[in-house]
């Protein structure tokens, strides 16, 4: 008798499974045997260096994930309203609150570069647009190739011509979808991402590079002939010619980083200042090596799915020459994790923006050296 009562939950929990496991999944993710991430020791082991950063609130989480610092010290960033805000550092470090200055865009705002002292530019998720500093006038540069429309900007660089070149992380799983896109894009682990260069003379865009995976970083070399583009979920960095005798080329720049690279800058010292998301994670280390295994994962309800620790987002210090780790920078507990962007300030401190953490953090190295040198 208990045995027949039994069975009517049994056969219907049996359907829904099987129904479950024909369910198509959302993905389709292809094979990567990812190298083993390098240890955390010698110039890369962990300390508490960043924990000396000035931590500035900057609303909601989504806010910031993009910093453009002036040169008299005003600190400028995006919501995901679309509106860009500003933080008047200058006038004191006790509770400074964001004031706004204009709307953007009706998406979030990625990010941020000046064209000169009075103009920025701004990438919105699926636009590029520039916004003037005297007269608040927002000008709409370009809302897609003549081959496609963007789906994911993620950052932008400007060349002392004025063109603008600037990441789609990804052209297949846009902001606009109520997919979580970078997500997705992280375990179909294809290259989905793309580099894009606006001409302000001829007012056109054009594709610079395809077939990238997740780009979410980019800086203008100091040949002025190569881009240095980051590539978030395969943890390396690539260096791509657009002008000169290699103009086309592509190259490895650094590679099996021990982090999620995001944003780059250069310091005007030679070296290359790499924002990292957070440490490489072991589980998504096995997901790219089972994409079966990622199938049927990504089908579970979001509770069910396994997850990894605290995010710990650390700075990085490469060599310009050879793409060699010079520096590194973490904090064990900081606010400071899923770093997104960074950007060089006056003075050569460092303003990291964060994709979920609503916060600004300013980050200046010799600052250390200055307390190391402290009888």
């Amino acid at each position: 008798m208990i045995l027949r009562y039994l069975a009517i939950p049994f056969g219907i929990g049996l359907a829904f499974l099987v129904l479950w496991l024909m369910w198509p999944s959302p993905i389709n993710p292809i094979r990567w045997d990812e190298p083993a991430a390098p240890p955390l020791d010698g110039v890369l082991s962990p300390d508490d260096d960043l924990a000396a950063a000035t931590i500035f609130q900057a609303g909601a989480p989504s806010a910031a994930r993009s910093v453009a610092v002036s040169t008299d010290g005003m600190v400028y960033f995006g919501t995901s309203d679309g509106d860009l805000m500003r933080l008047r550092t200058g006038l004191s470090d006790d509770d400074i609150q964001p004031e706004y200055l204009a709307h953007i865009a009706d998406a979030p705002l990625f990010g941020l570069a000046w064209i000169d002292e009075s103009n920025l530019a701004i990438a919105a998720t699926g636009s590029i647009h520039a916004f003037n500093l005297t007269s608040l006038e927002v000008r709409t540069l370009s809302t897609g190739s003549t081959a496609r429309s963007f789906g994911n900007l993620s950052s932008l660089t400007v060349a002392d011509n004025g063109v603008i070149y600037f990441t789609d992380s990804s052209a297949r799983w846009d902001h606009a979808s109520p997919r979580p896109g970078y997500f997705y894009d992280m375990l179909e682990n294809r290259p989905n991402g793309l580099v894009y260069a606006w001409d302000p003379r001829r007012r056109i865009t054009t594709q610079v590079r395809d077939r990238l995976y997740y780009p979410t970083g980019i800086a203008l070399a100091s040949d002025g002939q190569s881009l240095l583009v980051s590539e978030t979920f395969r943890y390396m960095i690539q260096r791509i010619w657009v002008a000169g005798p290699r103009h086309g080329e592509i190259e490895v720049f650094a590679k099996n980083l021990p982090g999620m690279p995001t944003g780059i800058a250069l310091d005007g010292k030679g070296g290359v200042i790499v924002a990292m998301a957070t440490r490489r994670s072991r589980l998504l280390a096995t997901a790219h090596r089972n994409p079966g295994l990622t199938r049927f994962l990504i089908k579970l309800p979001q509770w069910l799915r396994p997850t990894d620790s605290r995010p710990q987002g650390f700075v990085l210090r490469l060599n310009e020459s050879d793409g060699q780790i010079r520096d590194a920078f973490h904090d064990q507990d900081s606010a400071l994790n899923y770093l997104s962007s960074v950007t060089i300030g006056p003075g050569g401190a460092m303003w990291l923006g964060s994709s979920f953490g609503g916060v600004i953090g300013r980050f200046d190295p010799d600052d250390l050296d200055d307390q190391t040198a402290q009888p």
